[in-house]
């Protein structure tokens, strides 16, 4: 959704079945209707928000706003500020759920890919 902190809000992530052979719509009602499940996923969310977290470092900050830049000017109507910040959220809880309790690149260029293919899917929904 837009217009909504990502850490604290909804966000739209339409799924996407990994293989052929899955029945999409079996699934998806399956997930809506277990509350249980759905409700492990908030609590996993919220427990990885509550950990602490190192600062990013300089290198790593540098990297961040030049593929910020990059995708701006690739894009200058769709990348802002919020743009960014729900990719780093998305770094970060990636990163935690990973183990890592401070950005990694690989924690950065996976979130930038997740997030990438996120909206490829909203758009051609």
């Amino acid at each position: 959704s837009s217009g909504i902190n990502a850490e604290y809000g909804d966000v739209t992530v339409p799924l996407k079945a990994m293989e052929d052979s899955v029945d999409y719509e079996d699934v998806m009602r399956d997930l809506q209707n277990n509350q249980e499940m759905l409700d492990r996923f908030r609590k996993y969310l919220t427990v990885l928000r509550m950990i602490r977290y190192d600062q990013v470092s300089e290198e790593i900050q540098k990297k961040i706003e030049e593929d910020f830049v990059a995708e701006r000017k690739a894009n200058p109507k769709d990348v802002t500020g919020e743009t960014l910040h729900r990719s780093l959220v998305i770094a970060r809880l990636y990163g935690l759920s990973r183990g890592h309790i401070k950005l990694e690149i690989e924690d950065w260029n996976s979130a930038k890919t997740l997030e990438r293919d996120r909206i490829s899917r909203i758009s051609s929904s």
